[in-house]
């Protein structure tokens, strides 16, 4: 069954696609036109031998068809549409006879009779006019719009035109005596090196910098001044006399030659395109289906200096502010507000925080909140994040315990991570015309004020206003441009995070999951291999110590045998506690409190401890110099007193070796009398109290004279005697 207007495309060589005009309503004929020929006329054909040539496969029945568009008629020009008319005019008569305008005796009187009408209203065609129309009318599909000019094939679009090479195309210069050139096959082959070595592969050049440096390289000889010594360019004998190309020539081919797009790729690189100048066709709600589905966690410094909490006359510098966003409901679901740079520690306490009781959270830093203010300690079925800090091994702990499954953005792809980045940009739009420190856009240029000296909050205060920030985020914001689904939609659910969640939740539940708080921070914990001595377990130079060591003798059999390595986990904010690993039970863990030996470090955190052993490390280095001068100094006195010795000792050369050291043992005895004598205390000659203040004198009872025994212990020099003594008596 044809339809009038359809195709049908016949195959193999000298192939032609014709239309079908009009079909007889009773007979099995039909007229059709050859729409690619320039001068066809419409033909009579039976149907039937068309349907035999698309069961034998020699033709085909087209789907498309080539000339069918929609246009807009409000969107033509007025020209294209007075042609348009004024053709259709000329023909309506005839294109409404049908089939006797098909018929070719009857065409050529109807024509006729058409152009003396036209000539009548004092028009003015022609028959070639006419049928040119028809033939157009016909071919294109039989509508009105068939007859729009073909503007769009003049001018030879994307060919390069030919002139005469010795006439200037264009406009003529209107201030330069020069003629100019035209752009020849040579010349626009120098352009695409230039483009291609100077200004696509250089991010340094500008275009005229590219333009500039084409110039000099290609159309300039390079020659030394010999008097002066500098080396200047002079224009080649082709560009000598019409002068050098213009920028405006080199911007055109430009863009003939290359796509512009590919260009700056190539000059910002493949990140930076990708993130900053690619187009925007997704939507990150497209990718969820409901809370919990997906979190983004990303982080950002932020623009406020903070002063110590021990001591407020210190500024410890910027906070790092983690947050963690639902997709779905952009409920933020978990922060973290500390000093410790964009690491995997920040991530740990702000994925820590997203199963952490937000009421308890909250009331730590003196914030009093109802459960449904932020109903959210639950862990996502997916985590996006940053390479580097989400990528980090022990990420793999929370994937296999929690089935969670991590996902990382490629370097220089924030866009990936669009939905938490854009909260960055609205939370401190909350807080900055209220904080002192917070930094201007004039930081650090000269003249500027140093907002560093406005700095008056502390961490938990700072850390107390990203809370309020969050509560008003969660509970108060709308968005105005949030993607909804037909459902949600349907339910005409305000664009508000804790309205989206809790719709979520009722209407899309499944998504999120409880465990244990205290489960999911062992998991999220840094780990490392620590010592057993027999001090402690040591770890970052302090020692620790639990029940399981104690009971175990951990420490006797490190003094006695040797040290092993056991593995921990640790929250390098508090150093007090660490947590050690159960080999027979992956979930099950103790609790190791820090020993006496390292009670310096308690109340502290791992980094502080650091700290302080690094301004113990420099004290030392910075003492080192004047120790090692006191050494010298030591070897000076040294060397002074030996050579006074030397200087004393009598000469002994007519003495034997036996005869000065037979008597050590006499000589010793001798010396230790003496020494006696000069070492003991004779409290009563050494009393401080004048003589009119004497006391009178006591009976003094005076003890029987006994043998005076030596009860020092022998030296080394009575030991080797003694055995010496007892060798030769055992001889003898």
């Amino acid at each position: 069954m044809f339809l009038k207007n359809d195709l049908i495309q016949y195959e193999g060589e000298g192939g032609k696609t014709i239309r079908i005009l009009w079909i007889h309503p009773e007979q099995p004929y039909a007229f059709t036109i050859e729409i690619g020929d320039l001068h066809a006329l419409p033909q009579s054909i039976n149907i039937k031998s068309i349907e035999s040539d698309l069961s034998e496969g020699k033709a085909k029945l087209l789907k498309s068809d080539p000339f069918f568009r929609i246009i807009n008629d409000e969107a033509l020009p007025t020209k294209h549409k007075d042609i348009r008319d004024k053709a259709f005019e000329f023909i309506e008569e005839l294109v409404a006879n049908q089939p006797a305008i098909y018929f070719e005796d009857k065409r050529w009187d109807l024509i006729v009779a058409c152009i003396q009408k036209i000539k009548e209203k004092n028009n003015k065609t022609t028959h070639k006019t006419i049928y040119l129309y028809l033939r157009r009318y016909w071919q294109r599909g039989q509508t009105k719009n068939a007859l729009l000019p073909d503007y769009n094939n003049c001018g030879a679009k994307g060919e390069t035109r030919t002139s005469n090479p010795d006439v200037k195309r264009g406009r003529p210069r209107k201030y330069s005596d020069e003629v100019g050139l035209n752009v020849s096959e040579d010349m626009r082959k120098i352009f695409k090196v230039a483009v291609s070595r100077f200004f696509a592969s250089d991010s340094k050049f500008t275009l005229q910098g590219a333009f500039d440096e084409m110039i000099r390289k290609f159309f300039c000889n390079r020659e030394i001044d010999y008097e002066s010594g500098r080396i200047i360019h002079l224009p080649k004998d082709e560009v000598a006399t019409s002068g050098f190309p213009t920028i405006g020539q080199f911007t055109y081919w430009l863009n003939q030659d290359h796509n512009r797009p590919d260009i700056k790729r190539k000059r910002v690189g493949n990140k930076a395109y990708d993130k900053d100048l690619r187009g925007l066709l997704g939507t990150s709600n497209a990718e969820v289906w409901g809370p919990g589905s997906r979190y983004q966690i990303d982080a950002t410094i932020a623009d406020v200096y903070l002063v110590s909490r021990v001591d407020r006359t210190k500024i410890i510098g910027r906070p790092v502010i983690y947050i963690v966003i639902d997709v779905f409901s952009r409920m933020i679901v978990g922060l973290y507000v500390g000093i410790e740079g964009p690491s995997w520690v920040g991530a740990m306490m702000a994925l820590a925080n997203t199963v952490t009781d937000k009421q308890a959270f909250c009331k730590r830093f003196n914030i009093k909140i109802e459960p449904h203010e932020w109903p959210c300690h639950h862990l996502p079925s997916t985590i996006l994040g940053d390479k580097g800090e989400i990528e980090a091994n022990i990420i793999n702990t929370l994937m296999n315990n929690f089935n969670v499954i991590v996902e990382n953005a490629s370097a220089y792809r924030a866009d990936w991570k669009g939905i938490v980045e854009q909260r960055f940009k609205l939370l401190p739009a909350m807080f900055k015309p209220y904080v002192p420190g917070y930094i201007e856009p004039d930081f650090r240029e000269r003249g500027s004020k140093d907002y560093r000296l406005d700095a008056v909050l502390d961490l938990d205060q700072f850390t107390q206003i990203i809370i309020e920030c969050a509560l008003y985020y969660n509970n108060d914001h709308e968005f105005k441009h949030y993607d909804r689904d037909r459902d949600l939609a349907s339910d005409n659910i305000p664009a508000v995070p804790v309205e989206l969640w809790e719709w979520g939740i009722a209407n899309r539940s499944g998504q999120l999951r409880i465990y244990p708080e205290e489960l999911v921070k062992f998991s999220l914990m840094p780990t490392q291999l620590v010592t057993v001595t027999m001090f402690g377990i040591k770890f970052g130079g302090a020692y620790y110590t639990c029940q399981r060591a104690m009971e175990e003798l951990w420490f006797d059999r490190a003094r006695q045998n040797n040290t092993w390595k056991v593995k921990v986990s640790y929250d390098p904010r508090d150093a007090d506690e660490i947590y050690l690993h159960n080999e027979k039970s992956p979930r099950q863990f103790d609790v190791c409190h820090m020993t006496e030996r390292s009670r310096a470090y308690q109340n502290v955190s791992s980094w502080e401890i650091e700290q302080q052993q690094f301004k113990q490390k420099q004290t030392s280095a910075n003492h080192a110099p004047s120790q090692q001068l006191a050494r010298s100094n030591l070897a000076g006195r040294v060397e002074t007193i030996v050579a006074s010795a030397i200087q004393q000792k009598p000469d002994t050369s007519h003495l034997s070796n036996a005869s000065q050291t037979n008597n050590i043992r006499e000589n010793r005895a001798l010396e230790k009398a003496e020494n006696r004598k000069s070492e003991a205390f004779n409290l009563g000659k050494t009393s401080t109290k004048s003589v009119n203040q004497a006391e009178p004198k006591a009976k003094v009872i005076n003890f029987p004279k006994l043998p005076v025994d030596d009860y020092s212990e022998p030296d080394i020099t009575d030991i080797v005697a003694d055995n010496h003594k007892g060798n030769d008596d055992e001889k003898s």
